[in-house]
């Protein structure tokens, strides 16, 4: 690999502000261009990407929804990025809901293992529209994981299935001039419609990008959209990473 891995966390809010699927995209972002990539599933209990990707690419399990014992999680995740990194793969992390107790509480941490090994660590956090979502961004970039993160290496997420952008609380943000002026960037996620195809895309096993090539899962037309709303989601994932 000619360039350094890239370790890139996809954070967020609580649950439901799409972090799996930005996760899935960055996969199949690093699968189109053929890049050797190791996910890590970071919620055992519901191991949803684990179970999507799993015989596409290598997959470790690393619990990190532990607030209290962020400690022993931290431990696996550097032994597993260690060996990643010997073995020059990028490493996608797959968040946990309510994970932020735990990554935030040793972010200086993870970012001497990340120096460590010869990653570099990129960060999106998937945005919800209200103004707890705003405030945890913030608090993300003031003290936790967002805060060790190079400027221009942190992303916000716009998952469009939750409103159009210019509504979310985080658009209206006076704090927000500041985090595009530092350098950070932001993408809109586009949503997958109508709702039948994406329940059917989101139940399928299997990368997005081959499940667009499969004429036995898809219908011609569920196969024209779910292509146009992947390319245009490969275009927003391309722009961040």
């Amino acid at each position: 690999m000619t360039e350094n891995p890239k370790l890139l966390i996809s954070h967020g809010d609580k649950g439901g502000t799409g972090k799996s699927m930005a996760a899935a995209l960055v996969l199949d972002h690093f699968l189109a261009t053929g890049a050797p990539v190791l996910l890590i599933e970071g919620d055992a209990g519901i191991p949803d990407l684990a179970l999507r990707f799993r015989g596409s690419v290598p997959v470790t399990l690393v619990n990190l929804n532990r607030a209290g014992d962020a400690e022993t999680s931290f431990n696996k995740l550097g032994n597993v990025l260690e060996a990643a990194a010997a073995a020059g793969q990028h490493v996608v992390v797959n968040m946990p809901a309510g994970a932020g107790d735990t990554i935030d509480e040793l972010a200086p941490v993870l970012s001497e293992i990340v120096s460590a090994v010869g990653y570099e660590l990129v960060v999106t956090f998937s945005i919800g529209p209200h103004r707890t979502s705003t405030d945890a961004l913030l608090k993300s970039l003031d003290r936790g994981l967002l805060s060790v993160v190079d400027p221009t290496r942190r992303s916000v997420l716009f998952p469009l299935f939750l409103g159009i952008a210019a509504q979310f609380d985080w658009s209206k943000s006076p704090s927000r001039a500041d985090f595009m002026s530092a350098g950070g960037k932001e993408a809109a996620i586009p949503a997958l419609r109508p709702d039948d195809l994406r329940d059917k895309i989101l139940a399928a096993p299997g990368a997005f990008s081959v499940l667009g090539e499969d004429k036995a899962a898809l219908t011609i037309t569920e196969r024209a959209l779910f292509r146009r709303w992947l390319a245009l989601a490969h275009a927003a994932i391309a722009s961040v990473v």
